[in-house]
């Protein structure tokens, strides 16, 4: 049995070496969140977090990846949905589908957090999205 750390715990799993990962969190570990989308790590629906940088699950192999290795999906992000990012969305009615919302998410913690932007609960829905939309547009400044 192979052991990752997920979401702040250790699980065991069993796994072909070249299984991606996304496969092991969505069939063994019943983290559904993470989802499958283009299986080629283009469209971003699968992405988690492996020690705070996000990696597209799709293409990752689980085998690649140790107990040292921290990694966090869309469950882990926060409890009860309760990331500033998360309430973002919600509050400024951002997912359509819903599908590829996940890993939109974790990609935007990742890109503050990379970024060294404030990321906690006193930061408003509004400033997050515009911290992220002007990342995305070349802007360093925290709104």
């Amino acid at each position: 049995m192979a052991e990752l750390m997920v979401n702040g715990r250790q699980v065991q799993f069993e796994a072909e070496a070249d299984t991606p990962l996304l496969w092991v969190l969505r069939e063994q570990l019943s983290l559904t969140g993470t989802k499958y989308g283009c299986g080629v790590a283009q469209c971003g629906a699968c992405t988690v977090h492996i020690d705070g940088a996000p990696v597209r699950s799709c293409v990752m192999p689980a085998s690649a990846l140790t107990v040292a290795q921290k990694i966090t999906t869309i469950e882990g992000l926060a409890p009860n949905a309760s990331h500033p990012l998360q309430k973002a969305w919600d509050a400024l009615d951002v997912p359509q589908c819903g599908f590829c919302q996940s890993g939109m998410l974790m990609a935007a913690a990742a890109l503050l957090k990379a970024k060294r932007l404030s990321v906690n609960s006193k930061l408003s829905s509004r400033t997050a999205i515009h911290a992220v939309v002007g990342l995305r547009h070349g802007d360093t400044q925290e709104s």
